[in-house]
């Protein structure tokens, strides 16, 4: 009893977010878009050990599924009270608009941070304007930011990096003058390279959400420091300023995702 109470304050005090991807074989051998989704949440679900979901995450759209007939399941989820939002990921305005006239979606995840830029021409003002949260992955740039990521990193095995276009080398020499500009503010107010593109996000938009992931704890308590970081009115517009004379060499916006990080 004990347990289950911590639990629920637990719960009380987070979102609850898990993801699914299905395939157009899967909808043609379940028979329906929604039986296919709530087969992938059902499994989600006893996983967790858990008998709902906030947000669940369409984790990419589908060549062969309609985004519509996603956001109709989604309604039949919502409905019956097993999740209580959901989400998409990685997608532009035109999709998004076509799922929220459907069903109002919770959030959306797509990347963002200091170095990917492209979701506030269209994505994000709709978010703003349509009442959905815009969860920002991969923040750090997969640790770029940092500015310890070098020329002659090696990335092998699982590491997501290995695809991602910023981390050729390349890139990394010639994206340096970001990370100069990053470590002019960083002395400036006593933080991290790191922690000055979190408060930059956290400064720039009120319903965007920042969701660094690291395996290293000194990673973590670094990331959360950035809330301590408080950029004035005058040093952001600076950043902002700046960041329009600084060309990003290699664009993630567009770059597909392998499928062993799919599932």
């Amino acid at each position: 009893m004990i347990v289950g109470r911590a639990v629920e304050d637990f719960r009380d005090k987070i979102t609850l977010a898990t993801k699914f991807f299905i395939k157009g074989e899967e909808v043609k051998k379940d028979g329906s878009v929604l039986g296919t989704i709530t087969r992938h949440l059902e499994a989600s679900l006893k996983r967790l050990r858990t008998d709902y979901a906030d947000i669940y995450y369409l984790h990419r759209i589908s060549p062969d599924v309609r985004v519509e007939d996603i956001a109709e399941a989604m309604n039949a989820l919502i409905s019956r009270k097993i999740i209580r939002g959901w989400g998409l990921s990685m997608v532009n305005a035109e999709i998004l608009e076509r799922a929220n006239n459907i069903c109002h979606l919770a959030a959306v995840q797509n990347i963002y941070s200091v170095m990917d830029r492209d979701y506030e021409k269209g994505v994000i003002p709709f978010c703003l304007k349509n009442d959905i949260g815009f969860v920002a992955f991969s923040p750090t740039a997969s640790g770029y930011l940092s500015g310890k990521v070098k020329a002659s990193a090696k990335f092998e095995g699982d590491d997501v990096r290995k695809w991602v276009p910023q981390m050729k080398s390349e890139n990394i020499t010639a994206n340096q003058p970001l990370i100069d500009l990053l470590k002019v503010f960083a002395e400036r107010k006593h933080a991290t390279n790191t922690q000055i593109g979190l408060a930059w996000m956290l400064k720039k938009y009120p319903h965007v959400v920042p969701i660094p992931g690291s395996k290293n704890q000194e990673r973590i308590l670094e990331n959360l420091g950035a809330c301590n970081v408080v950029l004035s009115d005058d040093e952001f517009g600076e950043l902002e300023e700046a960041l329009k004379g600084i060309k990003i060499h290699g664009s993630r916006k567009d770059v597909g995702m392998p499928q062993e990080f799919i599932d």
